[in-house]
């Protein structure tokens, strides 16, 4: 019998209370503590533990020995997000994909690679941008994904947003107070991070005088900013 030693955190704790199915693949997943925490603790039959570092790998492999599980259960990938995963392995195995701790931009990227909406349309994500919420937000909707969920965890003084998305191939239009500060989020200390960012960005306009209503920036011209922060502090 197997004494489970690992913890995970509560970042983790909420990722894992999102995973739908048995088969996942975490995507950067560092010391697989996550895949190895679900194993342990009979939630999945199956993960692939992807990262694009060979010393992460390595750990990977080194974790599995310590706590006797095969690599045929949780299978160490040395892959740059899927580009490589798509070369040995078949997408259409797994229920849910996990990407967590990267940017926005970059999680945007990895899922651009692959061939959506075929490989994906009954696939569970399962994302944590550590910045860029956004971008990634935005991505989602533009590619036709629904986020089905999005919570906020806090731990050590850090903010972290966690993503439920899948593909339905439906076209939505969201607003652009959805996009950047999620869906029916009312966490009080995310949406004062949020109002603080475009504080700073109103300040940083305001030097320019005149020229500040001429500049668009990635949340729009000055007065949309305005006009987002009313809102905002209405929640």
């Amino acid at each position: 019998m197997v004494q489970i030693y690992l913890n995970i955190d509560g970042r983790l704790t909420a990722i894992s209370d999102m995973i739908r199915g048995d088969v996942i693949a975490d995507i950067g997943s560092d010391h697989a503590y996550l895949p190895i925490w679900l194993y342990l603790n009979n939630k999945i039959k199956k993960a692939y533990a992807v990262d694009i570092s060979e010393n992460c790998v390595n750990r990977i492999k080194n974790h599995l020995k310590k706590y006797k599980i095969s690599e045929n259960d949780i299978i160490p990938v040395l892959s740059d997000g899927f580009l490589d995963f798509k070369q040995k392995y078949d997408l259409s195995e797994l229920t849910d994909i996990i990407i967590a701790g990267m940017g926005g931009k970059s999680i945007s990227k990895i899922i651009e690679s692959i061939n959506i909406p075929t490989d994906i349309k009954n696939i569970n994500f399962i994302l944590q941008p550590s910045r860029k919420d956004e971008y990634l937000r935005e991505f989602l909707y533009k590619n036709q994904f629904d986020i089905l969920s999005e919570i906020i965890t806090e731990e050590n003084k850090y903010l972290y947003c966690i993503i439920n998305a899948k593909y339905t191939g439906e076209v939505y239009n969201p607003k652009m107070i959805e996009i950047i500060a999620g869906k029916n989020i009312k966490h009080q200390g995310y949406i004062n991070h949020i109002i603080k960012r475009l504080d700073c960005l109103i300040q940083d306009l305001d030097q320019t005088a005149n020229k500040k209503y001429h500049i668009k920036t990635e949340f729009g011209y000055y007065d949309d900013i305005k006009n987002i922060l009313s809102e905002l502090k209405k929640l």
